[in-house]
């Protein structure tokens, strides 16, 4: 699996080392400083230099090390590089060539021109599947991996984004796939997932989906993406793409790493990474802050469409008993009627393009926040295999130094236990070779995984960094749009509210007042003839 899409089927464990033991030392430049300890035999180490955070090979002798310098500095900012010769292992999981090096090219993450858009939605019904609605699907681009650059429109049902999505998360662990809109909302359980209102809504999410997979340089790439988006024959074509993608973990490992890392801490957080889950926990907050005050604003909007409604009404009401302007009054009933049913538009619009696009924000802001989980749990199995290899090279010390402590002195319990295994008759001497055997065996593959580990934990830092500037600049776009949307609804409205109220003003200014003053004047000269 490899966060650039790129993947190999070599087994999950690691080829284990043939040559002797070692430890690392610590380059800060042009200075090499060896990391020491009580007694160490001499092997062939490798360096940790900490201006390139690279892992070379050297032929430096030193001792095993204490479990904090096993632990690099966690500015991971480039993955290792090691020589096979000396060093062989497992070739990582995120490695981008076909070499021992598993650097990320440093190319511009820029993605090309790629516009997706969404349309049509229809219903069908089928026996077996039953009742679903599919979407009309046109893609235009200038990517090399699509078979033209306006690909045929295609029809792709709910069922077939979740199945991207889901081939995208395991090609891309390190990125920051687009969320989908939820499934199970309360439409489904009542009953009115095929409401014109709800398809609309969906279709906005799932056009949000599809612009953050063309924004994104990688995913755009993603042959699942293709498949999604021009093939003719997609079941099939669906089934050949997931065998290539790289499985899923089982359930069982899931759940015994999320119990096994339940009560770990990272011990050396990096403080990039810190920065940016405040950074999205804040944006998550003010969201949250944004939504619940949209929503109050439409309760409020929301009444007072329906007090217009009512105020109509009255009025229309007072037309059948003033007959002399009935006319009059009515066509002002009229008018409040058409202003109320912009209202309504208004805030169905603000609801659509609005609030949908705060609700897939707050999804992006999970996205995010998942793939910074997973990145810290690459950190934290490269310190927990280091902190393992370090006890397990104390353990060694120990057997080589039998009865001594690891800081010079006299370990009684420990010369207790072995007399008292001698008198039982075992013989101690060759006890410890074997054990001697087993560590080392031991302290070969802890070597190798710290190193994958390392090498993974390089790589899917590198990617995050890149996969967060993106996410922040989507996230000025989508919100810029919003806003735009927002202030876009609201000047149709006042624009369609002034024409509403000045089309009734000429009908208003026909009513004729008649003059009761000269009327009682002749009524008094009638009385004075």
């Amino acid at each position: 699996m490899s966060i650039n899409g790129h993947y190999d089927n070599s087994p999950s464990s690691p080829t284990l080392p043939t040559t002797p033991s070692f430890m690392p030392t610590v380059n800060n430049g042009s200075q090499t400083t060896t990391i020491k300890s009580a007694t160490t035999p001499t092997a062939t180490l490798p360096t940790i230099n900490r201006k390139e955070n690279d892992i070379t090979t050297s032929s430096s002798s030193s001792s095993y090390s204490s479990p904090s310098s096993m632990i690099p500095d966690t500015h991971y900012t480039n993955s290792s590089t090691l020589d096979n010769n000396h060093y062989p292992y497992q070739k990582s999981p995120f490695s981008t060539t076909s070499g021992s090096s598993s650097s990320i090219p440093s190319e511009p993450f820029v993605a090309k021109p790629m516009v997706i858009s969404i349309a049509d939605p229809q219903k069908h019904t089928d026996g077996a599947q039953g009742t679903f609605i599919t979407y009309l699907i046109t893609t235009v681009t200038s990517l090399d991996t699509f078979a033209s650059a306006q690909p045929r429109s295609v029809r792709r049902r709910f069922q077939d984004f979740v199945w991207l999505h889901n081939a995208l998360l395991l090609e891309y662990p390190a990125a920051i796939v687009p969320p989908l809109p939820e499934k199970h909302r309360l439409e489904y359980i009542k009953g009115d997932r095929f409401s014109s209102e709800f398809i609309d809504r969906r279709k906005m999410s799932l056009q949000w989906f599809l612009n953050r997979i063309a924004r994104h340089p990688e995913i755009q790439q993603s042959q699942s993406v293709r498949v999604f988006l021009e093939s003719g024959d997609f079941r099939n074509d669906k089934r050949m793409q997931s065998r290539k993608v790289p499985p899923a973990a089982s359930v069982l490992d899931t759940l015994s790493d999320t119990l096994l890392n339940a009560f770990s801490k990272i011990k050396k957080p990096d403080e990039r990474f810190v920065d940016m889950k405040e950074t999205v926990d804040k944006l998550e907050d003010n969201l949250n802050t944004v939504e619940q005050l949209y929503s109050r604003i439409g309760k409020r909007q929301s009444d007072l469409q329906q007090d217009y409604a009512s105020f109509g009404q009255g009025i229309q009401g007072l037309s059948t008993l003033e007959t002399g302007i009935s006319k009059q009054l009515q066509g002002f009933a009229d008018v409040t009627e058409k202003y109320e049913k912009s209202m309504k538009k208004m805030n169905h619009d603000e609801d659509l393009l609005y609030l949908n696009d705060v609700h897939e924000l707050l999804a992006y802001c999970h996205a995010a926040k998942t793939t910074l989980r997973a990145r810290d749990q690459k950190q934290l199995d490269f310190e927990e295999l280091s902190a393992y290899l370090d006890r397990t090279r104390q353990e060694r010390e120990r057997t080589l130094n039998p009865g001594r402590h690891l800081d010079g002195g006299v370990n009684i319990s420990e010369l207790v236990t072995d007399k008292i295994n001698e008198v039982r008759g075992i013989d101690m001497v060759r006890a410890r070779r074997e054990k001697l055997v087993r560590l080392e065996r031991k302290i070969k593959e802890l070597e190798s995984e710290v190193a994958n580990a390392n090498d993974e934990s390089n790589a899917f830092n590198k990617q995050v960094i890149k996969e967060f500037e993106l996410f922040q600049q989507a996230k000025t776009e989508e919100m810029k749009q919003g806003l735009v949307a927002y202030a876009d609804s609201h000047i149709k409205f006042y624009e369609t509210g002034v024409s509403i109220w000045e089309s009734i003003l000429p009908t208003l200014e026909s009513i004729k007042i008649e003059d009761g003053h000269k009327e009682d004047e002749g009524d008094e000269g009638e009385r004075s003839s």
